[in-house]
């Protein structure tokens, strides 16, 4: 070992030489090891969160958004709404949510949540981030979020350069010389920048590491660099000549301070073993800053403290000298009592432990959360096989206090709605699909009752037009005065009260528009086998049937078209006919009206009545075009272009289809867009691939490279765009 330090020594300047070198090589490498800001990345493979990960760049590959809070302080109130704009218009922006409420609004701050295209420690975001950072660098403001802890230093850069002051202030006081700290931080300063260097050795290095690295490696190793400048102080006292009293001081140094610094990097690589891989990164970048400030302190420092031996002993200095004999006798005298009491301390601090609370996030650092309730968004990734499971797992989160919102194919495209709502989710969908309120209803009513056909009683339909379609002047004009007469007749037969009500002969004469003097007539021959004065409508007409129109004396009375009438009216009083439920065709032919007006009717009752049945987009879009559109009483209600449109949602409504692998010629036809256009999307995608691999796709996919790629978007029709 003698002769390896005794060559240390003997070949100092060369050496030094050779270090400067390798820590400028370094300096220049040091931007081009790769930092690595997404923490999720050192997720162990095997837990639940990194498998999700996984899945999700695998299967949603280009869909990752992150999210920036930005909060100003003291913002007038013309610039809420302008500095909102401002922030929509930066690019790789998606959106900015802001309003009024007291969700962004707290006293004089004014919070706004910037939706970013683009994983958080991606170019884009970075670029949102550098933007913002100058945009508004005279304003007072705040950030957060995943872009927020990307690009933001764990440790900022005023924090290493105080540290490293405080440092240096304490070398000051303490050394005996002026000089020695300068070239303890020198040394040091080396040994960091050969570290920070050969980083790129790494596929990728922490943000969190890197930021923390230098000044855990100064404080780890500056000892060593004590220890060797007192030894080299030590061996001066017998060795004039200071080469041969340095290469003693390194030869009896080197066995402590080696020692000492294997025993740290030991402990350091101990962190290797963490679930958390984020210790691994740790682990072997400070293990190795330790051992190049062990490799510096033994062939850099020998040699400046020889170069600068006379500049040491020039800056001689008082340093403070502290008694501690009082310590060591004190330490002494409770010998015996000192194990029992640190066992004690540590069985207690073993039980408390558990006790410990543990922060996932640094809140201290964060004064948006301070201010504003702080939101997080949880993804949840499943097989398609449990979809209908997750739907209804989706509705129990839905009931969660805690849960802002839950969004999933279940309760957004896969959502079963009420007519009401599904005009609003597919506008929402931005799918141009328009459905007349009355016929969305029929569609519905249609779907869950396909057996009834549409029926309805006399009793519902004629109460229907009395009270709904007379009041609408466009349903209103379709009905004929003659069929408003049948109607008001008709009136007195549909209800129980009215057909039971008895009546006079002239109440009788009006309602069945017959001569008044005949039906008197008629009631004395009524009045001849019967004591009341008045009769029920049924009664008259049973009257009529079995006892007037068999008899030769008062038949003769009544003229054909009285007869025609009274036979018109005597099926009105059949109770199976009144209240069987009748079809559009059975109600035309009864009343003897065009089929077409008794069918606007039949659809314009139904859009009056509230239906609590449900439908998902798919189930209503599939129920069109398989049913609806077939029908031509239904299909002519639909222009071509909604009728595209239908099917168009038919596709993307089913998880199935938008996941399905497809070749150029079936995206093609899917979409609408030329195959030689599509090849070349796919040609953007596999650019390495060989030309007569069979290239596959699914639409969802597609989707994603199409808006991600501005060159591509702006070549497809604006029209087919606007479907996509």
């Amino acid at each position: 070992m003698k002769k390896i330090t005794d060559f240390i020594i003997d070949k100092r300047n060369f050496i030094l030489i050779l270090f400067i070198i390798f820590t400028i090589i370094s300096a220049l490498m040091i931007n081009k090891v790769k930092i690595n800001s997404d923490i999720a990345k050192y997720l162990p493979n095997n837990s639940e969160t990194r498998i999700g990960m996984n899945i999700m760049e695998k299967e949603f590959a280009g869909t990752e958004t992150s999210n920036l809070n930005l909060m100003f302080e003291n913002l007038k109130k013309e610039e809420k709404i302008s500095i909102k704009k401002d922030l929509e218009t930066l690019k790789n922006v998606d959106s900015v949510d802001y309003n009024n409420s007291k969700d962004y609004n707290s006293g004089k701050y004014t919070l706004y949540v910037i939706n970013i295209n683009g994983k958080s420690d991606s170019k884009d975001a970075a670029s949102v981030f550098d933007k913002i950072q100058k945009k508004y660098e005279n304003y007072t403001f705040y950030t957060s979020g995943s872009v927020s802890e990307s690009n933001k230093s764990v440790l900022p850069f005023w924090i290493v350069a105080l540290a490293v002051f405080c440092a240096f202030i304490i070398l000051i006081i303490m050394c005996e010389s002026y000089v020695e700290p300068f070239l303890f931080l020198t040394t040091i300063l080396m040994a960091v920048v050969l570290n920070k260097g050969t980083n790129i050795i790494f596929p990728s290095v922490s943000h969190i590491t890197d930021s923390i690295v230098a000044i855990l490696q100064m404080a780890l190793s500056m000892d060593y660099s004590i220890m060797l400048l007192n030894r080299y102080n030590q061996e001066k006292k017998n060795e004039k000549d200071k080469v041969k009293a340095m290469k003693k001081a390194l030869h009896k140094a080197f066995q402590s301070i080696s020692s000492s610094s294997i025993t740290t990097i030991v402990g350091l690589l101990a962190l290797i073993f963490m679930s958390f891989r984020i210790g691994m990164d740790l682990g072997l970048n400070l293990s190795k800053g330790v051992l190049f400030s062990l490799i510096c302190i033994f062939f850099v420092l020998p040699s400046l403290i020889l170069m600068f031996d006379k500049w040491i002993i020039k800056s001689k200095k008082k340093s403070p000298r502290f008694n501690l004999n009082k310590l060591g006798q004190a330490s002494y005298k409770i010998r015996y009592i000192a194990l029992p009491l640190f066992l004690l301390i540590f069985g207690i601090s073993f039980l408390l432990k558990g006790n410990l609370g543990i922060d996932y996030t640094d809140k201290q650092s964060d004064d948006i959360s301070k201010i504003f309730k702080e939101n997080n968004q949880i993804a949840i990734i499943y097989k398609n096989k449990d979809e209908e499971k997750i739907s209804k797992k989706l509705k129990t989160l839905e009931k969660d206090n805690a849960i802002i919102k839950v969004l999933g194919y279940g309760n957004t495209i896969n959502e079963k709605l009420t007519y009401n709502k599904l005009n609003a989710k597919l506008n929402d969908l931005g799918s141009n699909v328009s459905v007349e309120d009355y016929l969305l209803k029929i569609i519905y009513y249609n779907y869950y009752n396909k057996k009834n056909n549409n029926k309805i009683t006399l009793n519902e339909f004629i109460n229907f037009i009395e009270t709904e379609a007379y009041n609408n002047p466009k349903i209103n004009e379709k009905i004929d005065t003659n069929m408003k007469k049948d109607i008001a007749r008709l009136k007195n037969f549909v209800l129980e009260f009215p057909i039971n009500k008895k009546r006079t002969a002239s109440e009788i004469a009006q309602i069945l528009e017959i001569d008044e003097s005949d039906v008197k007539d008629l009631f004395i021959y009524y009045l001849s086998k019967n004591s009341n004065q008045k009769m029920t409508l049924n009664e008259f007409l049973d009257f009529m049937n079995k006892d007037v129109l068999t008899n030769e004396k008062y038949a003769s009375k009544i003229d054909n078209q009285s007869k025609a009438k009274l036979n018109t009216i005597a099926k009105f009083t059949n109770k199976n006919i009144l209240t069987k439920k009748l079809t559009n065709s059975e109600l035309a032919k009864f009343f003897g009206l065009d089929t077409n007006v008794v069918n606007d009717l039949l659809k314009y009752c139904i859009s009056k009545n509230d239906i609590n049945l449900k439908l998902t987009i798919s189930n209503f879009s599939n129920f069109i075009i398989n049913n609806v559109l077939k029908d031509s009483t239904y299909s002519n209600n639909f222009d071509d272009a909604t009728k595209n449109n239908i099917r168009l949602l038919a596709n993307f409504s089913n998880n199935d289809i938008i996941n399905k692998e497809m070749s150029s010629d079936e995206i093609a036809s899917l979409f609408g867009i030329s195959e030689d256009s599509v090849k070349e999307i796919f040609l953007s995608q596999y650019l390495n691939a060989d030309n007569n691999t069979a290239w596959k796709i699914s639409p969802f996919k597609f989707v994603e490279i199409i808006f991600e790629n501005e060159n591509i978007s702006k070549n497809i029709e604006k029209t087919t765009l606007e479907k996509i």
